[in-house]
């Protein structure tokens, strides 16, 4: 089986690789229609770019908050001393609220990653894309993550609510198909409940159908641009999308970098 998948993808037998395999699901070259080789390649793919992002991303210490409230369950939290003291000072008959706890408490943030699958995304570019993915997976609740994929239309790959995110959201992205332009659409951050939520971009800004993009981007509560950089890329574009979104713009270099850059806006964006 692997023989006949190796000669499908076009790679000598000896260098197949979970790798080899993802960088060549999504190329223009290549076209599967075997079911079961489909299958094999996605699982074979989606195993090496997940393996690679948690190498990337390590253990995860979850942003968390301290959080103050009256003194109820014995077992929830501990007794705020200072507060309390400050509270019930030169009081002969203290209130109960004055008994102040103090707890930890994850910080949630809900995340909508919106991603170029145009042609310049096919091949290598899309399975490094798929690692930074799993890279933002890996790091927020999946429940808090929705995951869009564009070229001429745009898809909902995983919504918020959704669990089990992370094996989903690579195995579709390597499937997709390279092609069409770039449009920028409507996405779905409506569906947040969480003041702390955010859109992430993937583009190079170029656009060629659909609406004004500026229009869709003043909707997000916050909207921070990864430009990848290109000899076509629209830098104005990106950067009045992220101002009308109170959000920034984020350099990368090339795709290969986009991993590492993701690991960088997600550490800032959850603390």
């Amino acid at each position: 089986m692997l023989g006949l998948l190796a000669d499908a993808l076009q790679i000598p037998e000896e260098a197949l690789t979970g790798w080899t395999v993802a960088e060549s699901l999504s190329a223009t070259s290549v076209d599967l229609r075997d079911k079961g080789l489909r299958e094999l390649a996605r699982r074979i793919a989606a195993r090496a770019v997940l393996r690679m992002a948690h190498e990337l991303v390590g253990p995860i210490q979850p942003a968390r908050r301290v959080v103050h409230e009256p003194l109820g369950d014995p077992f929830r939290g501990e007794l705020d001393e200072e507060t309390t003291m400050e509270n019930i000072l030169g009081k002969e008959f203290p209130d109960p609220e004055d008994w102040v706890s103090a707890r930890r408490e994850t910080r949630r943030t809900q995340v909508v990653l919106m991603m170029d699958t145009s042609l310049s995304m096919s091949g290598k570019n899309l399975a490094l894309a798929a690692v930074a993915a799993a890279v933002l997976a890996f790091s927020v609740k999946s429940e808090d993550l929705a995951v869009i994929a564009f070229e001429s239309s745009a898809k909902a790959l995983t919504h918020l609510g959704d669990k089990d995110a992370a094996p989903r959201v690579v195995e579709q992205l390597l499937c997709q198909p390279a092609r069409g332009f770039t449009n920028i659409g409507r996405q779905e951050l409506r569906r947040g409940d969480n003041p702390r939520r955010v859109g992430l971009l993937i583009t190079d800004g170029v656009y060629t159908a659909g609406g004004d993009p500026m229009v869709e981007a003043a909707r997000f509560p916050r909207l921070f641009v990864l430009l990848t950089e290109d000899y076509i890329m629209d830098e104005d574009l990106c950067a009045r999308m992220a101002r009308a979104a109170r959000g920034s713009v984020v350099h990368v270099s090339g795709y290969a970098d986009l991993p590492r850059t993701m690991l960088r806006v997600v550490t800032r964006l959850l603390r």
